[in-house]
């Protein structure tokens, strides 16, 4: 994923021009659109061309090695990014990479928040501070809840706990928190649109 620096660096800056002109014109969903999808992009491809994505995830690792002996696991940290987890059919080995960095996630949620036109800029700062550390506890927590399926059950559990249980807590943590920060005050900012039409023609009558 790491790019040529002086293509990242024109990349962004034809991005950023597009997401001026944009908002300049009033292209509002255009605008979200780009403004939005864009800021993901720029932020993987800048954190993995100066090794930020690889900090995130080994410090995500020794957290978790920290945070599993409040659950009395005692883990391993292999490597930067490595975890291995003790149970009773020996040890498996688990690494925190990017899908598990929750970096894609954070950048997302920032995104939608910062380029939403209908937040005030100390909205978007809050709500995206916010997004931020939430999804972050939520992405850790999955982390633990993956020690603590393998250290109970074994290896043979690895695939169900990386690829369903972890991930269904994770997608209810992440869904239920986009809901509160965009989809909520985008449903009272519209109903307040509709009602205000309505309110006008009550009190001419």
């Amino acid at each position: 994923m790491i790019v040529d620096l002086v293509t990242l660096v024109a990349t962004t800056v034809v991005w950023a021009l597009a997401v001026v002109w944009l908002r300049a014109r009033r292209r509002w969903l255009l605008f979200y659109m780009i403004g939005g999808l864009g800021f993901i992009l720029v932020v993987l491809f800048w954190a993995s061309t100066f090794g930020l994505d690889t900090a995130l995830e080994a410090a995500e690792a020794r957290q978790t090695v920290g945070l599993s002996g409040f659950i009395g696991v005692a883990l391993s940290l292999l490597g930067h990014t490595g975890i291995a987890i003790p149970n009773h059919t020996g040890w498996a080995v688990f690494d925190v990479g990017i899908e598990c960095s929750a970096l894609l996630e954070m950048s997302a949620i920032v995104g939608l928040v910062a380029f939403y036109p209908g937040f005030s800029p100390r909205r978007k700062a809050l709500y995206a501070l916010i997004g931020i550390l939430v999804t972050y506890a939520v992405n850790l927590a999955r982390i633990m809840l993956i020690v603590a399926i393998i250290n109970a059950f074994g290896t043979s559990w690895v695939f169900a706990a990386h690829a369903v249980f972890d991930r269904v807590l994770f997608f209810i943590g992440t869904v239920a928190l986009y809901w509160w920060i965009v989809t909520r005050p985008t449903v009272a900012a519209v109903a307040e649109r509709i009602e205000a039409p309505a309110a006008e023609v009550v009190a001419d009558e």
